[in-house]
């Protein structure tokens, strides 16, 4: 099972765990961004100001220092969904054309769809060679995080492949 911990600790590098957590204080929605901020600051003993006045790349080392901490969960989730949302729409488009399900710029428009099986999204991974192995990997295990039970069983497999891959 992917959790948002888990694809930040085992799929990310410093860098890229960087950037995703920056994408929350960037294009989060204001009340996510100052629920984190008071939950951050109570957790390291610092004045809520304090918090607010860093830049977002600053926010987002002290928010990846927090990984481990349950209490932070909804803020790493909301955090992968913004930095593909925002920042890897382009590949998401790029994966749901090709499984040819509807959406706008990554963002998934229709109800009633056919969710891609474990060896169309496989078929995917191999054949879309222009994106970068980890982000693809970062994607499908998001997408089943935040999808419902079909995607699970489809990308996850195929974001563990990808994984084991990685450390050989």
């Amino acid at each position: 099972m992917w959790t948002a911990r888990r694809i930040l600790k085992e799929l990310t590098d410093t860098s890229l765990r960087k950037k995703i957590l920056t994408a929350f204080w960037r294009y989060g929605e204001p009340h996510s961004r100052l629920l984190a901020t008071h939950q951050l600051a109570q957790a390291m003993r610092f004045r809520d100001e304090t918090l607010k006045k860093m830049p977002n790349e600053k926010k987002a080392e002290l928010l990846s220092s927090r990984i481990g901490s349950p209490e932070f969960d909804q803020f790493l989730e909301m955090a992968l969904m913004q930095y593909h949302t925002h920042e890897k729409n382009e590949m998401m488009g790029t994966f749901l054309d090709r499984w040819q399900i509807p959406h706008e710029n990554g963002s998934i428009e229709a109800d009633e769809y056919k969710r891609p099986t474990a060896d169309e999204v496989r078929s995917a991974v191999g054949e879309l060679s222009q994106f970068d192995r980890k982000d693809v990997a970062v994607y499908l295990a998001s997408a089943g995080l935040l999808m419902d039970d079909e995607w699970r069983a489809a990308v996850w497999p195929v974001a563990e492949e990808l994984r084991l891959n990685d450390e050989r």
